[in-house]
């Protein structure tokens, strides 16, 4: 199967603690890391693979003049330890593109039985997957890169994130209460409401997050 390294991806590694960070990303540390996680399962993962100019590549894209966020970093990592896993499976390039997306859609998980129909090891491939928390570390400990003089996120840039953050716990919630309805644990399936709110502190109304950032102020108040 022919494959593109380069394309993007984003997963969910099945063992660790997400934290929003409210200047721009969302965070993910693994729990398989301690407390003072120093990105140790990044270079197991480079020395795994063999993926020898990787830490150099994600320094590079990390630092000024455009540096990437975390999650792009994570994404380029996840995608060639799927890449790598798929050489020589015999899947179709239909296959692996639906793949791909799974790991960047809001609403559609790359999930083990789906690796596994393939013929892949889904257990290994999402257990290797990395978060953004991870990367960070591995850049701050083995790379001697801080976040220093990056570009902070835009207004616009962070309301996105809130989007697609609201978008992936709606549908978590969803999945959540279709499955109860399911085996009747709960008598109706509720209807999910997934609202981020902020509370103006001109007119003490509760607003849209999203529509505070885009707006950059108060609609009520406008």
């Amino acid at each position: 199967m022919s494959t593109n390294p380069s394309q993007r991806q984003e997963t969910t590694d099945p063992e660790e603690i997400r934290q929003l960070n409210l200047e721009g990303e969302v965070v993910e540390t693994d729990c398989a890391e301690n407390s003072s996680s120093t990105g140790e399962k990044l270079k197991r993962i480079i020395d795994k693979y063999g993926f020898t100019e990787l830490g150099d590549r994600l320094e590079r894209e990390y630092t000024p003049p455009k540096p990437a966020t975390l999650r792009e970093l994570q994404q380029k990592v996840n995608i060639k330890i799927l890449d790598q896993n798929m050489r020589g499976a015999l899947t179709t390039e239909a296959e692996y593109e639906d793949c791909c997306h799974r790991l960047t859609a809001d609403d559609r998980e790359l999930t083990k039985d789906r690796l596994n129909r393939l013929g892949i090891d889904g257990e290994t491939v999402l257990n290797d997957m990395i978060s953004h928390g991870t990367v960070q570390n591995y850049l701050r400990t083995y790379r001697d890169v801080e976040k220093q003089g990056r570009r902070r996120n835009t207004c616009e840039e962070s309301a996105t994130s809130m989007i697609a953050i609201q978008n992936r716990v709606e549908t978590m919630l969803k999945d959540a209460v279709a499955s109860h309805s399911e085996r009747d644990q709960i008598p109706t399936e509720p209807e999910v409401d997934v609202r981020m709110n902020v509370v103006c502190p001109n007119c003490d109304e509760s607003i849209s997050v999203v529509d505070y950032l885009q707006l950059r102020q108060c609609p009520r108040c406008i």
